[in-house]
């Protein structure tokens, strides 16, 4: 039977691997685009305007791309240049680049062309890419080249100006390059091949190209016979004439380089990098290199300088940044900063100054910002953005009160170790650091502005129940998805929480039926000497006098009256308010600065005081009722039952409210939504008063040349080698500029002036003639305010009418400034129309029931969004941007172009789908083509059922955890908020099933919380969990950071606490027989790459970024050591891994028992098995098994061992309650092989021991006994069980199925995959009766294999049948099954799906499901990829083919659909969802049940 499956992306990638930063998105604005995995995401740079506060991160946008992206680079373009902003080129892993540009009108990127060069007489032996293909842009912008397939180079040039490079061809002059061509490096020098990176140079006529390659190859092992084997050509790009003449090569450079470095001038040339040396070359020197370490004189021949040879560094592996033209910035392998400054004397270069600056996190890219930061990203650890400065910058601010802790920028990178907090002594100030920093050797100090969350790479994860406390009793048990991730000191545990689980403070059932919820504040009034005040909105008057504002009413409306609670300590019945109590309420909230109480009801409006009396009443009228209504002080918006509205305002000095003149306007077409928006961040802007793109173009331009101005003329007229006090201060005076008083003209640097308008030739790595301080500032002023702080607000009057049409309007006037006229449509972009052309109905205005404009945010950064709901619960968010308009004349006369909105709003990506069964009133579609009558008395009944009660299922909080937002009501209620990063996220909340009323509540006992009431009328009062939680990701996640790192982790479910496998470095000495050192070990040992722990003069605030002080234990605080006296000869050690096991409490993440294992001995399997046990009642228990190998060099014999432990229940500390669980070691035993995989197996223990696979019995819970075995072939990666059959990954013979028979007691082998493949991990789908086997390989791709005996192809089931392949895009290391939940009332069976973890930080899931939906998706799928343009340009079949190394046996079956293209169809226009299902025959309803079933697939979380 066949199986039908989908696999989709569930956490996207989180590890960075390319940065660039570039003016992308504005000419203002500084951009930051990292690129993860197959992710592409923008940033803004954004500098306070307070200088108190660190600048930060905010995300612009997120694409996911259909390839995997192996390199970016920026280029201005004559298209994008004309706007002051840049393109991006962006390679992939197959040979093809894509031009990216950013789009002003629809505020998302758009693909200028791809460039595409997989032709067969390309690849020649290759069957795919191998090769990385990488993108090198020249300097000044005017050509880029991408290397692939070895020795071959696309060659792409760009126009400079469009008036000098015309063509006769009007149509090719639209493009902003020349047609591009591909040549062969042979084409350049013969002897070029094998190269190693290859980089453009700065300041020639003609782009000029640096290739560094190995014409001849050696290793190690062979540096007698051969050595020196680099070389390196230089050769200028005639692009015109495709003529590639060599300026000058070098050969016989050290065989371990690894990349070469162009460097700006002064300095000028370039620099080679090898594991050993620093070589710096130029055209007409013979070139000069510096030894770093021991090593470096005996591999190489090249003339180096020995000086330094102390420091025992290497340089393979590193990632550099310019801190100024003349000082390099390399963070190593192990993580260690080093700074490499270039001295010079006259204009030649004199040699190399080396010092430690600090220790950082292992980093994979860096990019230089503006002066003074820097952006480092890792795969490894969080990505931070840095901010550098020196000693004498740290004196002048020295008076400012701010403490610097070295321990607090470590405990905020990688939190705070358990055994520290006792330990932990009284911080240092900032005096303190300063003076430390002035008795050591480096000047620099460097401090963490911002990080961004890696949750990578996955190594290891396990679900277990999530650790529940008395606040969480109301709710049912849930699981949480717990990971090992991290490397070395970057280790971590990261928690994966798909849906938020409130910390309930107080729950009653004693207010059932409550069918809404508001809180309240109102300011007293106070007559003093006959003068009336009002109290103060802050108690205690502090400056954050808002998080002091409690709420003093609870008002709660059910179906046939009121009722009204004061809060405080206890929530209390109001005996004499005179609220409207006698029914339904319609809205509650405070007016005229929290002076008045607005109470809606269906009659009328009442406003009270704060001792709920009634000031002032306001009735509707006989024949009117009052359906929706929107308070925003002082406007009160009413929504009538007959589609009409009303406006009250309120007036300050008389304290009551009057009905404002009503506009023809409120009483056209029916309204079916409507509310008030109070824009107190300046961004509603009106096309007069909104900067223009010229204006910010001029702008950043004449601040650049400004800066270049000041920066040109502050630069020494001459660079002399003096003291080294002296070198300093040029360096800094070429960073910051001159003190105000001192600044000089140099009339020898005059010609920098004329290069002015070339400032665009400047490498995207380098921006230091360019201060961006005041263009930040001039964008803040332009746009909205990014700090989040009050201004006078203005009032806006959004409307959606049942029409489809959106209209906003400015208060009080009532001028329309906005106009769209299908926004039931619910488009990508929604544009204003002035003009009102093409308004007729669109048809689907029944689609969208509620509508709503509220800021979201937090305290630090806040934006306007639009947020509307569908009748089915589907939540559309569109966010607001600035239009830059052209200067057109409007084709209605009477509408003037400058009175228009400013802004344009664009859907932003939600993959939630939602499908509330619809209410009654909402009424079924299916029923309004039947012509009967009685159809037609029922549609009429349910049209005056929505005329009289309109659904409020959003409902917008501020303050709630400090978070502004909109939560959503209904069966999957959503929390819709947007944290400091700027993107907006859905966050479930379904541990209290459906949600019926929600109102944020603060108050004494409960701070920032909010009250919930579910549909069985029980009312939580609760609070959102924010420790250490992210919710700025698109799931909420927690990441505990170990300093150490993680190697396996298990759940076990009897003790409900976490098994982990920790390592630390340790030091590796060859020993014999008799465990006695073979060598001499008394040396300095290392570890990491083999640079000594100690810091060598590092400033401690440099040593604290990534926790580099800190010991790897996390036992010692992170104090600066002296470094020993440099040894003769290399310093390298060999090191190795001390691993320990660590039983870990899921409350507070604390290590509570530990059991160390042998030297050497490294973990390489860990499983929770059920082993038979006269122990427990069912005859079973749980046990931690746990199998070892001994790495002792490659002249020992590998053995290892088996190890059976039990969590035990013991008797807690005093002060610690979570210690009340010992790990006890009930057995183990030594094998002779390593134990790579173990499982459970109907009661027994599998284990895989070297080639044999053997069946033990743990007999009387004192030994075991094998008791069948079965040979297999290499080595075996993953293993599964299901019932009494096997499933084998092998590291190279594929899988092996393996059935296991009781009676007698054998392995027997059913089949095999006889295709070659790494099988890297294994595990399984079901569905049914039917299983399949899920393989993922080393390749990045699932494969699906069937034991089908039945079928010929198999041979009677000896080959196993593949049924699927998938190129998932990144390494799956570990996997994990889980049931598959389905929704009710479905047919589905039972079925198995798997959850995946990748390398890149990312989840994926593989699940089956049923034929049909699979056929009408498939279809759909094809109408997807035919019928949406995809982010630059790629193809996603091409994406999602197998990927193979080697040549394919067979064609790929393909067969798993693209769950990721799928939910595209999510955020489609409603026209083209529907033209989409109309061409496959079915409904877009039918469409949308099929993805809320698969994205509720794996919510166990």
């Amino acid at each position: 039977m066949s199986m039908y499956t989908l696999a989709k992306e569930l956490f996207p990638p989180t590890g960075i691997e390319r940065v660039v930063r570039c003016n992308f998105v504005r000419p203002d604005v500084l951009n930051v685009i990292v690129a993860k995995s197959s992710v592409l995401e923008i940033y803004s740079f954004v500098e306070p305007l307070q200088a108190d506060k660190l600048p930060r991160l905010d995300l612009v946008a997120s694409y996911r791309l259909n390839g995997i992206i192996t390199s970016l680079g920026v280029i201005r373009t004559s298209s994008s240049g004309q706007h002051g902003l840049d393109s991006v080129l962006v390679s992939f892993k197959d040979a093809k680049m894509s031009l990216l540009e950013w789009s002003f009108s629809n505020h998302c990127i758009v693909t200028v062309s791809i460039h595409y060069y997989e032709r067969d007489d390309y690849k020649q032996e290759f069957l795919n890419n191998t090769h990385p293909t990488e993108i090198r842009v020249d300097p000044s912008r005017r050509c880029a080249v991408l290397a692939f397939y070895g020795d071959r180079l696309a060659v792409l040039p760009f126009k400079q100006d469009e008036n000098t490079m015309g063509e006769d061809d009007d149509v090719s002059k639209k493009w902003p390059y020349m047609p591009s061509y591909v040549m062969s490096l042979s084409d350049i020098d013969i002897r070029i091949k094998n190269v190693i990176d290859m980089v453009f140079l700065y300041d020639f006529f003609e782009p000029t190209l640096a290739i560094l390659f190995s014409p001849q190859q050696t290793w190690t092992g062979r540096l007698a016979v051969r050595k020196d084997t680099c070389s390196l050509v230089v050769v200028s790009l005639d692009i015109t004439h495709k003529m590639y003449p060599i300026i000058y090569s070098i050969d016989n450079l050290p065989y371990d380089c690894t990349k070469i470095i162009a460097v700006p001038k002064p300095v000028g040339g370039l620099l080679v990098v090898s594991a050993n040396a620093l070589i710096h070359l130029d055209q007409g020197s013979t070139g000069m290199g510096v030894a770093v370490n021991g090593y470096a004189p005996m591999v190489t021949d090249f003339p180096l300088e020995k000086k330094l040879q102390h420091l025992d560094i290497a340089f393979e592996g590193s990632e550099h940044v310019f801190l100024a033209p003349d000082q390099i910035l390399f963070t190593l392998r192990s993580g260690d900063m080093y700074l490499v400054e270039l001295q010079q004397e006259g204009r030649s270069l004199s040699g190399f100054k080396i010092e430690k600056v600090g220790t950082s996190m292992q980093t994979s890219c860096k990019c230089s910002l503006v002066p003074g930061y820097y952006f480092v990203a890792s795969r490894y650890a969080d990505s931070m953005l840095i901010k550098y400065s020196t000693k004498d910058e740290v004196k002048k601010k020295k008076k400012t009160p701010v403490s610097i802790n070295a321990m607090d920028l470590e405990n905020e990178l990688y939190g705070q170790d358990i055994e520290e907090i006792a330990e932990q002594e009284t911080d240092k100030t900032k005096d303190e650091i300063e003076s430390a920093m002035e008795s050591g050797e480096s000047k620099w100090q460097f401090e963490i502005c911002d990080t961004l969350t890696n949750t990578g790479p996955i190594v290891s994860m396990d679900i277990g129940q999530r650790a529940s406390t008395d606040a969480h009793s109301e709710f049912a048990p849930q699981h949480e998805l717990v990971a090992a991730t991290g490397s070395g000191r970057s280790g971590a545990l990261v928690v994966f929480q798909r849906n938020i689980r409130p910390n309930v403070v107080r729950s009653t059932d004693a207010l059932a039926g409550a069918t809404c919820l508001w809180t309240v504040f109102c300011r007293k009034e106070i007559v003093f000497e006959g003068v009336s005040q009002f109290e103060s909105r802050s108690a205690a008057g502090t400056e954050e006098g808002v998080e002091e504002v409690y709420d003093k009413l609870l008002v709660i409306s059910k179906d046939n009256f009121t009722l009204v609670l004061a809060t405080g300590d206890e929530l209390r019945q109001l005996p004499n308010s005179q609220f409207y109590v006698e029914g339904p309420t319609v809205a509650v909230g405070s007016l005229l600065e929290d002076t008045r109480i607005v109470q809606v009801y269906a009659g009328g409006v009442r406003l009270l005081n704060a001792d709920c009396r009634i000031t002032q009443i306001v009735p509707i009228g006989e024949h009117l009722s009052i359906v929706a209504a929107s308070i925003v002080d002082p406007y009160v918006l009413l929504q009538l039952h007959d589609g009409s509205a009303l406006i009250l305002k309120g007036d300050m000095i008389t304290k009551d409210v009057t009905v404002m003149s009503q506009p023809s306007i409120l009483n056209g077409i029916p309204i079916n939504s409507c509310c008030i928006y109070a824009d107190t961040l300046s961004s509603m802007l009106t096309v007069k008063e909104a900067p223009t793109m010229a204006s910010l173009r001029s702008f950043a331009s004449s601040a650049k040349k400004h800066a270049v101005n000041t920066n040109a003329s502050s630069r020494p007229r001459k660079r002399t080698k003096k003291a080294e006090t002296r070198v300093m201060d040029e360096v800094e005076l070429d960073l910051y500029g001159p003190e105000p008083g001192d600044e000089e003209e140099d009339e020898s640097e005059s010609e920098e002036e004329e290069k002015v308008d070339n400032d665009v030739r400047m490498e995207s790595d380098l921006l230091f003639d360019v201060n961006m301080e005041g263009v930040q500032s001039k964008a803040k002023h332009d746009m909205a305010n990014p700090e989040g702080q009050s201004v006078q607000a203005t009032h806006w009057c959004i409307i959606y009418r049942s029409d489809g049409a959106l209209e906003i309007y400015h208060l009080p006037d009532f001028k329309e400034v906005f106009f769209f006229p299908h926004f039931d449509l619910l488009p990508e972009v929604l544009p204003d129309a002035p003009s009102r052309q093409d308004t007729k109905p669109a048809g689907h205005a029944h689609e969208i029931t509620e509508m709503i404009m509220v800021n979201m945010g937090t305290k630090l950064r806040k934006e306007p969004y639009l947020i509307a709901r569908s009748y089915r619960g589907n939540i559309a968010v569109y966010k607001t941007y600035q239009h830059f308009p052209k200067a057109e004349k409007s084709a209605d006369k009477s509408v003037d172009p400058s009175e228009r909105l400013a802004i344009r709003f664009r859907k932003m990506p939600l993959e939630i789908v939602a499908r509330e069964k619809p209410d009654d009133d909402d009424g079924a579609e299916g029923d309004m083509d039947d012509d009967s009558e009685d159809a037609i008395e029922r549609e009429i009944r349910i049209q005056e059922k929505r005329r009289l009660r309109k659904p409020k299922n959003l409902v917008p909080f501020s303050g709630v955890a400090g978070y502004e937002g909109v939560f959503c009501l209904g069966s999957a209620p959503l929390w819709l908020m947007c944290s400091g990063r700027g993107m907006p996220r859905a966050h479930p909340m379904i541990c209290d099933g459906r949600i019926v009323c929600f109102t944020k509540f603060n108050n004494i006992n409960c701070k920032n919380g909010f009250i919930t009431t579910n549909a069985n009328g029980n009312m939580r009062i609760s609070q959102l969990p924010t420790k250490d939680i992210h919710y700025d990701m698109p799931w909420p996640i927690r990441k505990v950071h170990l300093k150490k790192a993680v190697r396996h982790i298990k759940y076990h479910p009897t003790s409900q606490t976490y098994v982990t496998v920790t390592a630390v470095a340790d030091p590796f000495v060859v020993k014999d027989e008799n465990n006695v050192a073979v060598h001499d070990a008394t040396a300095t040992a290392t570890t990491g790459a083999g640079t000594e722990t100690a810091t060598n003069g590092a400033t401690p605030a440099a040593a604290a970024i990534g926790a580099a002080a800190a010991s790897t234990n996390g036992a010692t605080d992170a104090k600066p050591v002296v470094s020993k006296p440099a040894h003769t000869g290399a310093g390298f050690r060999p090191s190795s891994e001390r691993q320990t096991l660590e039983l870990v409490s899921p409350v507070t993440w604390e290590t509570v028992d530990k059991y160390e294992l042998q030297e050497y001995e490294i973990v390489t399997s860990i499983e929770t098995v059920s082993l038979e046990s006269t122990q427990d009642a069912s005859g079973r228990k749980k046990f931690i098994a746990v199998g070892t190998s001994f790495l002792r060099g490659e002249d020992s014999t590998m053995r290892g061992t088996i190890y059976i432990f039990d969590i035990i229940d013991v008797v807690p500390e005093p002060d610690n309650p979570q210690t009340d669980h010992k790990l006890k070691l009930l057995y183990s035993e030594e094998v002779k092989g390593s134990v790579t995989a173990m499982a459970a197996l109907n009661g027994y223990l599998l284990t895989c021991v070297g080639t044999k696979v053997v069946v033990r019995s743990f007999e009387d819970n004192e030994t075991l006994t094998g008791i069948a075995f079965i040979d297999v072939q290499i080595y075996v990666t993953s293993v599964k069980v299901v019932k009494n059959t096997i499933i084998l990954a092998d590291a190279y013979k594929s899988v092996w199925f393996v059935g296991f028979q009781d009676e007698p007691t054998k392995l027997v082998m059913l089949g095999k995959d006889y295709n070659p493949m790494e099988a890297m991990n294994v595990s399984y789908l079901i569905e049914n009766q039917t299983l399949h086997i899920v393989v993922a390989d080393s390749e990045k791709n699932i494969r699906l294999l069937q034991y089908a005996p039945f079928n010929v192809q198999s041979f009677s089931g000896q080959k196993l049948i593949c049924r699927g392949d998938y190129h998932v895009g990144s390494q799956i290391q570990t996997t994990i099954n889980l049931p598959k939940i389905v929704l009710s009332g479905s047919d589905e069976g039972i079925s198995h799906l798997t959850v995946c973890g990748t390398l890149d930080g990312g989840l994926c899931m593989i699940t089956p499901i049923p034929e049909k939906t699979s056929k009408r998706l498939a279809l759909l799928m094809t109408q997807i990829v035919n019928g949406v343009q995809h982010p630059a340009g790629l193809n996603p079949r091409a994406y999602r083919l197998l990927q193979s190394k080697d040549r394919l046996n067979a064609n790929p079956v393909k067969g798993i659909l693209d769950g990721d293209l799928l939910f595209e169809f999510v955020a489609l226009a409603a026209n083209r969802q529907k033209e989409m299902t109309k061409q496959i025959g079915t409904g877009v309803d039918r469409v949308m049940d099929d993805l809320a079933a698969i994205s509720i697939a794996a919510d166990h979380l």
